[in-house]
């Protein structure tokens, strides 16, 4: 049979503790308290992720000003290693110069004095050059043409001219030459 209490609320006799009702409020109550300790958690976890993500980006900053260091330096190494190469070739340059201005005094006469004396890139040579009369420089072409280190080599002019010294007028002819040099090996 059915229990049916016809009393006022105030006199009804309070429900008894039940143990079904109790169970549905602890697990709501562990359900809200879980659902905020997983909140927070995240809330932890994601604060500290932004902060691994700025300590990254400032890391990453300062490897950027590296980089750009690194990569000057590395323009200042070519522009460096093309100075340097630039220089080897000078040297060995002055080195061929220094070779070719000695073959050449070699077969000087005492009688010639150079005026203007030019090398061009392909080894040839012109100069303008001053002697006493025609035998010494026909002399003179006879040697570089003798000698192995010159080829080719031509008159190009020859003018006759007066110069005062103390008092006596010499005569002097002035003439150029034009020619290969020939490197030895």
């Amino acid at each position: 049979m059915a229990n049916i209490n016809l009393l006022p609320v105030e006199y009804r006799e309070k429900a008894k503790f039940s143990i079904k009702r109790t169970l549905i409020i602890l697990f709501f109550i562990i359900l809200i308290f879980g659902s905020a300790y997983f909140y927070f958690s995240l809330e932890l976890q994601i604060d500290y992720k932004e902060q691994q993500l700025k300590t990254m980006k400032s890391e990453l900053a300062s490897i950027e000003k590296v980089i750009k260091e690194v990569k000057d330096l590395e323009k200042d190494k070519k522009i460096i290693e093309e100075r340097i190469n630039i220089i080897q070739r000078l040297i060995d340059n002055q080195s061929h110069l220094s070779r070719i201005m000695g073959e050449y005094s070699a077969a000087l006469l005492d009688e010639v004095w150079v005026d203007n004396l030019t090398l061009s890139a392909n080894q040839t040579f012109n100069f303008i050059a001053n002697t006493f009369n025609n035998y010494l420089i026909a002399k003179y072409m006879v040697t570089l043409k003798d000698d192995p280190t010159f080829d080719n080599i031509e008159l190009g002019y020859v003018r006759k001219s007066k110069v005062k010294e103390e008092e006596i007028e010499v005569e002097i002819v002035n003439f150029g030459l034009s020619g290969i040099f020939i490197p030895k090996r």
